[in-house]
C-alpha cells in the first residue's frame, strides 16, 4: 500500500498525518480539537476540513482513538485479549454513511474470571507501532509504560497484547490539582519536593491515607505551598510505577512511550524504584501502527 492519511483522535487531541509506504510521516496537522470539544455528527465535516489541507478528502484514512468510542463519530466494538496485530487488522471497521474512505481501529478490552475489566482505544495502535520496530526479543516478552491521562501498562508475549492494566493517575492528579484543598495558589516545579512525595508513596498506608500530605506538609512548614503540586505529582506518579516494580521480575526493562514532557517524572519515578527502562518518542507510533494495521488488512 502506498501513502494513506491515518488519524489519532482522541479525548482532548486530534493529529491528522499523511504516512508514506515505509510509515515514514510525510506531512501533518495537529489540533486540540479531540472528540469532547465536537458534537458526533460535526466530526466528519472536521476531518474532511482537516483532509483538505494534507491532500484530498478521496483519500484513504485509517482512524484510531475515542473517535470510534461511544462519545466519538461511530462506536467500534472492542476485540478481546490477548490482541494480535492480525487480529486487529481484520477488526476494522468502515465507517457507514459517509462518502469518505475512512476506517477505524478497535479498541481491547480485558475481562478476567474474577471480575477485573479493563479497555484501551489508541493505546493499542501505539503498541502495534512499537512491536513494528521491536527486535525479536522484546517482542517475545516486554512490559510497557505509556503514560497520559490514563496511564496503560501492557504485557507483551510472542508479539501480542497479552495483559494490560490502567493508572487514573492524570486524570486524578488533574482534578485534585484544580478542585481540591491540596493544592493553592501559584506553583513551581520542584524535584525536591516530587522526590518527597515518592518517598511517600512507598508508605504502607496506601494512597488514600497518604494524599492529604501534600496539604499538611505546606501547613505546617515543611515545603512551600508552591512545591504542593509537584509533590502530589510525585505521590500519585510513585503510587502508579511502585505498585508496577512490585509486580516485576528482577532487572525487568520497561519500555517507556510517550513524550519529553511525561518521559521526565516517570523516568525519576522508575529510576526511584530501581527499575531499568529506555524511553521511546510517543509521537511516531501511532502513525507506524494505523499504517500497519492497514498494510496487514485483508479488506481494504
Amino acid at each position: 500500500m502506498g501513502e494513506i492519511l491515518v488519524c489519532d483522535w482522541g479525548t482532548s487531541s486530534f493529529r491528522l498525518m499523511r504516512v508514506s509506504a515505509s510509515g515514514e510521516i510525510l506531512a501533518q496537522v495537529a489540533t486540540d480539537q479531540g472528540v469532547k470539544q465536537l458534537n458526533p455528527e460535526d466530526m466528519e465535516a472536521y476531518l474532511k476540513a482537516q483532509m483538505a489541507t494534507l491532500g484530498s478528502v478521496n483519500d484513504l484514512v485509517i482512524l484510531c482513538g475515542m473517535v470510534g468510542s461511544g462519545i466519538g463519530w461511530y462506536e467500534v466494538p472492542y476485540v478481546n485479549c490477548p490482541a494480535s496485530m492480525y487480529l486487529l487488522s481484520e477488526a476494522l471497521v468502515q465507517i457507514p454513511n459517509t462518502e469518505l474512505r475512512a476506517w477505524c481501529v478497535p479498541g481491547v478490552k480485558l475481562e478476567t474470571p474474577d471480575g477485573r475489566a479493563d479497555v484501551m482505544r489508541g493505546e493499542e495502535t501505539q503498541v502495534i507501532g512499537w512491536l513494528s520496530e521491536a527486535t525479536q526479543g522484546d517482542r517475545a516478552k516486554s512490559v510497557l509504560c505509556l503514560p497520559g491521562t490514563h496511564s496503560k501498562w501492557v504485557q507483551i508475549e510472542c508479539g501480542e497484547i497479552c495483559d494490560f492494566s490502567t493508572a487514573f493517575t492524570g486524570e486524578l492528579y488533574a482534578l485534585l490539582n484544580e478542585y481540591s484543598v491540596l493544592v493553592q495558589g501559584e506553583q513551581t516545579v520542584s524535584d525536591v519536593a516530587f522526590t518527597a512525595g515518592l518517598a511517600v508513596s512507598e508508605k504502607t498506608s496506601g494512597l488514600i491515607h497518604q494524599l492529604f500530605n501534600a496539604r499538611s506538609r505546606s501547613v505546617l512548614g515543611m515545603q512551600s505551598p508552591m512545591d504542593s503540586a509537584s509533590f502530589l505529582s510525585g505521590m500519585l506518579i510513585g503510587s502508579e510505577v511502585g505498585a508496577m516494580a512490585a509486580s516485576l521480575d528482577r532487572d525487568t526493562k520497561v519500555h517507556l512511550i510517550c513524550g519529553d514532557y511525561l518521559a521526565e517524572p516517570y523516568g525519576m519515578a522508575l529510576k526511584y524504584f530501581d527499575v531499568p527502562y529506555i524511553h521511546y518518542s510517543g509521537n511516531t507510533y501511532s502513525a507506524l501502527g494505523l499504517k500497519a494495521l492497514a498494510d496487514a488488512s485483508s479488506e481494504i
